[in-house]
């Protein structure tokens, strides 16, 4: 019996793992279409890139792990079925639980890993993520500079040169600075530096003018020096004050908001409940295999196949989908709804578990009554021989 059950469970396992690389590596290079304007247009190593959409994967593998789960028991149980192995193990005293107990035990497994990408490594490269686009978007990165483009940082400063020289020197160089409201400054150098202090930004200009318009007077002033140092201010947020996303918070943060952030508390209710989908999100992988099983094991053998009851559990499980993704956003809106998130999925294995119960007590009563019959055929023959005795 062990021996069957560790069969099951291998194929159940590697289809899953299967699935679950092919719909990652699909929404993987879906998602990873919008970091390829970085690559063409900002002139990001491929490296970085990858990075990128390698810190993501997290996040996809939430939403594929319980799908491959559901696919794989589908898929399993009806090539069982097929084959006619589930008849044989049934004949061999095989219960509904018995054979159900491998799809069990994968979606547990399925479980625990949605459980550890929830609470580790779901909010860990989220925020990693965040803290590289927040860099390579907002800071003056010498990597987003490129010659002979018009290069604007923060919607406040615009930066152009002709050509960088290995040492780093820049040369015919303008910076546009509209960083104070109702004031255009312009500066063209022969020859300029970009420098970098922690977050500290300056640009040195050598032989250059600074050019500015009177926003009264409309005349045009000129000034010339041999050198220019410019300070970029606002360029770069302090880590600190970077206002953390649900995604890339810790359960703790997320359940325990900080009272003293005041957007925390304008988010108070969107963060708990974010908290409590993470708790519950792994229910929801562990009652896709449930509503697999409950759907393959609670029928009669029939040669003519199974697509009925297959077209009913796709059924269930997109509405289980629908479910999750709506209460998803109705408890941020309504905290008073989050046991919902834990009542729903529960509820679904409960069902599940009372169809399979049910599915047991039919099939062995049809056993008994295949077993009286059996012994009335025996009974009938005995007394024809002795008749003719």
């Amino acid at each position: 019996m062990q021996i069957i059950s560790r069969y099951m469970l291998l194929q159940l396992v590697l289809f899953a793992i299967s699935v679950a690389i092919s719909l990652a590596v699909a929404v993987w290079l879906a998602q990873s279409l919008r970091f390829v304007d970085m690559i063409v247009n900002d002139g990001l190593p491929a490296s970085t890139f990858f990075y990128f959409v390698i810190l993501l994967m997290p996040y996809f593998l939430v939403i594929v792990i319980p799908v491959a789960t559901f696919c794989s028991v589908l898929f399993i149980y009806n090539k069982l079925n097929t084959d006619s192995e589930l008849i044989v193990l049934r004949a061999a005293g095989f219960s509904q639980f018995q054979l159900a107990g491998p799809g069990i035990k994968l979606g547990v497994l399925a479980m625990l890993c949605v459980v550890s990408i929830n609470l580790y490594f779901l909010p860990a490269s989220y925020r990693e993520f965040r803290e590289l686009q927040h860099y390579f978007r907002d800071n003056l990165s010498p990597v987003l500079l490129k010659e002979g483009k018009f290069n604007t940082l923060n919607n406040e400063y615009t930066i152009y040169f002709k050509e960088k020289t290995p040492a780093g020197e820049l040369k015919g160089l303008l910076v546009h600075d509209s960083s104070t409201v109702g004031v255009q400054v312009t500066y063209l150098a022969e020859t300029g530096a970009l420098l970098k202090e922690q977050d500290d930004f300056r640009a040195i200009l050598w032989n250059a003018s600074r050019q500015e318009i009177d926003p009264e007077t409309g005349r045009l002033s000129i000034a010339y020096s041999d050198k220019y140092v410019l300070k970029f201010a606002n360029i770069s947020q302090d880590e600190g004050d970077r206002w953390l996303k649900p995604r890339e918070r810790f359960l703790s943060e997320l359940l325990f908001p900080d009272s003293e952030n005041p957007r925390d508390l304008d988010n108070f209710d969107e963060l708990v409940a974010a908290g409590h989908y993470r708790i519950s999100s792994p229910l929801f992988t562990l009652a896709m295999a449930f509503i697999a099983l409950a759907c393959l094991l609670s029928g009669e053998f029939s040669r003519r196949g199974q697509l009925g009851r297959i077209m009913v559990a796709i059924c269930c499980m997109g509405l289980m989908m629908l479910a999750m993704f709506l209460l998803k956003d109705i408890t941020e809106k309504n905290s008073n709804l989050i046991p919902v998130l834990y009542i729903w999925p529960l509820a679904v294995i409960m069902i599940s578990v009372f169809v399979l119960q049910k599915a047991k007590r039919n099939v062995s009563l049809r056993n008994s009554e295949s077993t009286e019959d059996d012994q009335k055929t025996e009974s009938r023959d005995q007394l024809t021989e002795r008749s003719r005795g």
